[in-house]
């Protein structure tokens, strides 16, 4: 069938991804196979050496295929696998020979030909074919590496992961002990690509000396530094507690620099000393728009996080920190001390547009203190926001709307509703799994709404996060409810 290539894309719109390769749909016609390639090919993830890798490189050398590839993400335990496997040396005289011979029974009783025309004799071989192969994906953006412990691959890896590092990359994603990246650095002389986004996820080998480390952070500081033309959005999480302060202090200013993510170890030293941080935060006080921060516990010697000592070291951080530019803010409250996240706000209330505070169920009394944290004479600053999780009354509907009068949109994390301020939500037992909220107990929350009017409030977009736990009344019977109590509502979700 003759279509233009616009009307078969239209079509292929309205076909699963899924289909396309189950049902062969890709061999219907040209914009059929490329979309079929696209989706087939947009991110590669190579990890381990198998038949599949070897497939999967041979098809990237096509340079119709290559030019596909959007993300790749690389795990070089098949550098440790390739080492363990293959000879490290060119092969003899005779042993060529003998492969020679083999390689013609092959041809000879063999019914299909190899699937896989790429070969390797040697280590050194797929090493080159990779490093080759990485370094000429026109299109790749996204580059994302893990590489930790595997001891017995030295630095090997250290050319194969280096080699995307010369394509135009826009995001870059660094899962790396420390140890590691000293082997990427040192190698690694050209300038780093001009990358946006930069995400560091940092490890620790424990195999150096403090004054080691101190240099390594020393050389990723000036890496960062050199990306000052085109950096924009820097996020930092480390496995353990480790001092980070010689980075902070290193870092130079980065003018578009406008999005910074922390994630903060609840163990002592967190981060460390808390002037690294306080001097990089102020430095870029003209430029940051957007902070999100959160705690995290994944691994090191401390066996009970100490949560007053995270909260400790977040007042003393923040409380010196000044970010005249910040518009929006991000606090996780999952292991965030309640109080230190409040105080957060507090300092950055003024100038903020956007605030999304979740990660623990908060009370009215919560909710009054965060509403209270922003200045009564900016009621139209904050545009939008998302709490919860929380238990939903007509009270702390009236909170919002006198305390947030101004704001846009406002999404909340509804665990359960109650007619009064002080009810208890009360569960009927369904199943094993499901748990439905009191209809009663709905229904007089319904009729306290009922009641409720706010024509002056300017909320335009309300969402209630229920989910599936527990199960409230149907979404259409609340659109109605809160259309209603707020007039200028537009969008309910």
């Amino acid at each position: 069938m003759s279509l233009p290539n616009d009307v078969w894309l239209q079509i292929i719109d309205l076909v699963p991804p899924s289909a396309m390769h189950s049902q062969c749909l890709y061999r219907v016609n040209s914009a059929f196979l490329n979309v079929f390639l696209d989706q087939r090919y947009q991110q590669v993830s190579l990890s381990y050496l198998s038949s599949k890798m070897i497939w999967i490189l041979e098809r990237l050398k096509d340079p119709i295929v290559a030019r596909r590839v959007r993300i790749l993400h690389l795990y070089p335990h098949f550098v440790k696998d390739a080492l363990d496997t293959m000879d490290a040396s060119p092969p003899s005289l005779f042993s060529k020979l003998g492969d020679l011979v083999r390689d013609q029974k092959k041809q000879l009783f063999s019914k299909h030909k190899p699937r896989l025309p790429l070969k390797f004799k040697t280590y050194r071989d797929l090493m080159q074919v990779m490093m080759d192969t990485f370094s000429r994906l026109p299109n790749l953006t996204e580059y994302h590496v893990l590489w930790c412990g595997l001891p017995s691959a030295g630095s090997c890896p250290t050319l194969v992961l280096s080699s995307p590092l010369r394509l135009n990359l826009r995001c870059l994603r660094l899962e790396i002990s420390l140890e590691k990246l000293e082997h990427i650095l040192s190698y690694y002389t050209q300038p780093f690509p001009a990358v946006e986004k930069l995400d560091l996820f940092i490890r620790i080998d424990h195999n150096l000396d403090p004054t080691r480390y101190e240099t390594i952070l020393l050389m990723l500081a000036q890496t960062i530094n050199s990306l000052h033309s085109s950096l924009r959005k820097l996020i930092i999480q480390l496995w353990e507690p480790f001092d980070l302060s010689p980075l902070f202090s290193a870092i130079s200013h980065l003018p578009l620099l406008d999005k910074l993510s922390l994630s903060i170890p609840m163990s002592y030293p967190n981060l460390g000393s808390p002037a690294g941080l306080i001097a990089f935060l102020n430095l870029h006080s003209n430029t940051l728009q957007s902070l999100s921060i959160r705690a995290s516990e994944l691994g090191g010697r401390s066996l009970i996080p100490n949560e007053v000592q995270l909260g400790g070291w977040m007042d003393k951080t923040f409380a010196k920190v000044h970010l005249s530019c910040i518009t929006a803010l991000e606090i996780s409250l999952y292991l965030v001390p309640f109080d230190s996240a409040l105080l957060i706000v507090q300092r950055f209330s003024k100038t903020l547009t956007s605030l999304v505070f979740t990660g623990l169920h908060l009370a009215y009394e919560d909710v009054e203190l965060l509403t209270a944290a922003f200045p009564p004479c900016l009621p139209h600053a904050l545009q939008y926001c998302r709490i919860g999780p929380l238990t939903l009354s007509p009270q702390l509907f009236d909170l919002f709307a006198d305390k947030f009068s101004g704001i846009d949109g406002l999404e909340l994390l509804v665990k359960s509703v109650i007619p009064s301020e002080g009810d208890v939500p009360l569960f009927c037992q369904r199943s094993t799994s499901d748990r439905d909220q009191d209809e009663g107990q709905v229904g007089r929350f319904v009729e306290e709404m009922k009641t409720r009017r706010f024509p002056d409030w300017k909320l335009r977009h309300l969402d209630l996060s229920s989910g599936s736990y527990p199960r409230l009344m149907p979404e259409e019977r609340y659109r109605s409810i809160f259309m209603r109590c707020v007039p200028n509502l537009q969008t309910f979700q």
